[in-house]
């Protein structure tokens, strides 16, 4: 039975936070500072308020955790005040005021743009996220500690993201799954399943392979070599072996009931050039993206198209993806990539050797692109996202760094703050000073924020990052000019060689604000060392950085400015922005907020 409280609050304080941070309206009010009207509603705790147009409304609501990076813990959910008195509303009519006065706020510069504001979308996506958070804790309330276990294999933190990007108003949103789709295709459900197969002439197949000629012929060898785990039928198996020059194309299982609409499907299926197999093969795990599915038995992971609206965007494999990716894995697996792992020892990146799609009237069908990840972790190995080792426990005031930091205690004896600032320590020096040193001594840029970013844990503490998903890689122009000449496809067909002042302020928002911020707010979240020292500690680890890297406008961004870009989710989403399908430039809505690496 899930705690309707517990429900609530969560959904809440994603949307109220990410309100907060992008529109830098409301004031925390410590308990020294409170009125006495304020003091009946905070019970001894800091409360958030802010002034709500076109009604003049106070909302307040108070905090068991206040964040100087705006991931604040909401204590309860909000109140209104109303005729000198505090008044309980419903998270739907909370949500609804919120969104209100975020749209009242942008109306004028939409006008002025000849912008149409998607509030309905966004209470539509709240609702969605809602009903999302609601089936996960439905399905994990009784085993919610788990998440901070001290041992977790890949798999596991993959299933472990329960509430999601905590600076995302609708971190749960799945628009096209219906209830039970929900649950059967998502990680936080504990869900597995198989993909779906399809048999088709070759004609139509278009593929490429970084450690072969065909992906689909090694495919096929690899289910039928391990058939007592892929599950074969029959069926399947005679098919298979009638038509050994046809192509096996995985798909998604949603995605490829969603593709028997298309005309093509039933023309192709009459004519006898497409034989639907249905689903085979290992059993594999949805992972935080909900599309890229693994397993430890299988090859590969798979990353599949998906026409279903996850967070800001439908899922669409693109054909730059698979080029981007197809280049990355060539790089990487060359000389040049060899002596990058030999300079960067504590970083790899989760290449994707192949892809493989449909194609008609010559053209490749995005919707049935399918990007096979290489597959390097076993049940054994401690592995984790960022986003699922630093989120909060959703029901009690603690996190994973708890647990971590505690045993390290065991077996060390050493102080638990100094265990804190150490494994900060630690992780900066294993990803971000080599990721840093990699943007200015090769012009390699990744967008990875927390979900994109992979840790190896060995006696609680970080020795390996993966960087993985293409889709944030780039190369800047100023930096790697002889790979790109080398490479001159990364600009055409990859669509990934990018400037130095945009990258800068891409790196500032996703390896600095995402999963620096988020990663400092977690370990203060323990109360063994705070935002403030950590953000000092950090501060102290760019300075050094600059001093190997001098007159770096990066640096300068960081140190010296006021403001920091920071993207705006939830603004993001008022303005119905898909981040897959929009110029780069003009694909999200970035914001300006206060620094806190400058701020006293």
């Amino acid at each position: 039975m899930i705690q309707q409280k517990t429900l609530d609050r969560l959904v809440l304080q994603n949307l109220i936070n990410t309100y907060a941070f992008e529109t830098q309206q409301g004031r925390v009010i410590d308990i020294e500072q409170q009125d006495a009207q304020q003091k009946q509603l905070s019970q001894g705790k800091p409360i958030l308020e802010f002034t709500l147009e076109p009604l003049n409304v106070t909302m307040a609501v108070t905090l068991d955790k206040v964040s100087k990076l705006g991931q604040h813990r909401l204590a309860d959910t909000p109140f209104i005040l109303q005729e000198e008195s505090w008044k309980k509303l419903t998270p739907v009519s909370v949500a609804a005021l919120i969104i209100e006065d975020l749209a009242c706020r942008q109306n004028n510069d939409a006008v002025q743009n000849g912008i149409i504001l998607d509030s309905n979308g966004v209470m539509k996506r709240w609702i969605e996220s809602y009903e999302g958070l609601k089936t996960i804790l439905e399905h994990r309330n009784d085993e919610m500690d788990d998440i901070i276990k001290e041992d977790l294999n890949f798999i596991e933190t993959e299933q472990n993201l329960i509430y999601g990007h905590a600076m995302h108003p609708t971190p749960k949103g799945r628009a096209g799954f219906y209830d039970k789709q929900w649950a059967q295709y998502s990680p936080e459900t504990k869900s597995q399943t198989q993909l779906h197969y399809w048999l088709v002439d070759p004609k139509y197949i278009a593929e490429d392979y970084v450690d072969g000629d065909s992906i689909s012929t090694t495919l096929k060898e690899k289910l039928i070599e391990n058939s007592g785990d892929t599950n074969i039928s029959n069926y399947q198996n005679a098919l298979l072996k009638q038509y050994p020059n046809y192509k096996l194309l995985p798909l998604h299982p949603w995605q490829a009931k969603f593709l028997q609409q298309q005309d093509w499907y039933q023309r192709l299926l009459e004519h006898g050039e497409l034989f639907d197999i249905g689903e085979m093969g290992w059993y594999l795990h949805p992972t935080t993206s909900v599309r890229t599915l693994a397993s430890f038995k299988a090859p590969w992971m798979f990353k599949v198209s998906l026409s279903v609206a996850i967070t800001n965007s439908v899922r669409i494999n693109s054909s730059k993806e698979c080029y981007r990716g197809m280049y990355a894995c060539r790089i990487w697996r060359s000389d040049y990539g060899k002596q990058l792992k030999t300079q960067y020892p504590t970083v790899e990146v989760l290449n994707d050797p192949a892809w493989i799609a449909l194609t008609i009237d010559g053209s490749i069908v995005d919707e049935t692109i399918c990007i096979l990840r290489d597959n390097p972790f076993d049940a054994k190995s401690s592995i984790t996202n960022l986003a699922s080792l630093s989120q909060d426990h959703p029901m009690r005031l603690t996190n994973r760094f708890a647990t971590l930091f505690e045993a390290i205690h065991k077996r060390t004896n050493e102080p638990l703050p100094q265990i804190a600032r150490q494994w900060f320590d630690t992780y900066l020096t294993v990803a971000f000073v080599p990721l840093i040193q990699m943007y200015y001594q090769h012009g390699f840029g990744f967008e990875v924020h927390q979900q994109n970013s992979l840790i190896e844990l060995k006696d609680g503490y970080p020795t390996k990052f993966w960087a993985r998903d293409n889709q944030g890689f780039g190369y800047i122009a100023e930096y790697a000019a002889a790979l790109i000449d080398a490479n001159p496809q990364l600009i055409n067909e990859a669509e990934c060689v990018i400037p130095e002042d945009f990258a800068d302020s891409r790196v500032t928002y996703y390896l600095v604000g995402n999963s620096i911020f988020g990663l400092i707010t977690a370990i203060a979240r323990t109360g063994l060392v705070s935002e403030e020292l950590l953000l000092e500690q950090f501060k102290q680890c760019l300075q050094t950085l600059e001093q190997q890297f001098p007159h770096r406008s990066l640096f300068d961004l960081l140190l010296r400015s006021p403001t920091l870009p920071f993207k705006g989710n939830l603004l993001t989403r008022l303005y119905a922005l898909d981040e897959l399908t929009a110029p780069v430039e003009t694909q999200s809505v970035y914001v300006e907020i206060p620094n806190p690496l400058v701020a006293g």
